[in-house]
């Protein structure tokens, strides 16, 4: 990477060592870098997110949240569950509806490729790291919050997040905001097709969970 290069990845980053003295070995994994990556972060032409959990073959488990967490798509055989394995690179394709449970209570579907990798502790009881990559959004590309029928898989309820026009700093706003609307109404928990009612939405962040919201992110 030239030094003009790193510039431009490292720009929206700040630490103490001048940028000259850290780009040529820069480590994202070391804890005073790490801590600008915990949710979401653009730099240059991708989005980073990289998570300290406890990763095993079975998933992952975020201390915050305690339980494991499944990843589970909606593709032409309908939902499945797709096992990310530690040390493996795994790819969620643009356009496929993808939830990871007690993570986030709705379908994400962007218009970006998501690279997974997890990395295991040095024991099974250390934390290790888990790394979600994907390309930073632009011009007419979007993200979308969407759930569907637990039952049936019929779509209920839909936002659309133009992060691609507007930037991806929109998106944990967008992401309450759909929240919020779909939990307002039973009706659009309700599924048309089979009448089940489906569980509420919650966010990603523990922090934002109401009473409701709490209980829906312990069932799906």
């Amino acid at each position: 990477m030239s030094d003009t290069e790193a510039k431009k990845m490292f720009a929206n980053l700040v630490v103490k060592e001048s940028l000259e003295k850290v780009a040529g070995d820069w480590d994202f994994l070391q804890e005073k870098v790490l801590a600008h990556f915990s949710t979401f972060k653009a730099v240059g032409q991708n989005i980073y997110g990289i998570r300290r959990r406890y990763v095993g073959a079975a998933g992952i488990v975020d201390p915050q949240k305690g339980a494991i967490s499944r990843h589970f798509e909606i593709g032409p055989q309908g939902k499945i569950e797709v096992l990310k394995q530690p040390l493996e690179i795994s790819v969620t394709t643009s356009g496929t509806p993808h939830h990871v449970t007690h993570n986030f209570g709705y379908w994400h579907v962007n218009d970006m490729d998501e690279l997974y990798l997890r990395l295991p502790g040095e024991t099974p009881d250390a934390l290790g790291y888990s790394l979600v990559i994907m390309g930073n959004p632009s011009g007419d590309e979007c993200d979308r919050f969407a759930w569907y029928c637990e039952r049936c898989l019929t779509i209920l309820f839909e936002r659309v997040c133009e992060t691609g026009r507007l930037g991806f700093d929109v998106f944990w706003k967008s992401e309450r905001q759909a929240v919020t609307d779909y939990n307002r109404d039973v009706a659009n928990r309700t599924c048309p097709e089979c009448g089940f009612i489906n569980p509420r939405g919650y966010c990603w962040a523990v922090s934002k969970d109401n009473p409701e919201e709490r209980e829906a992110r312990a069932v799906w």
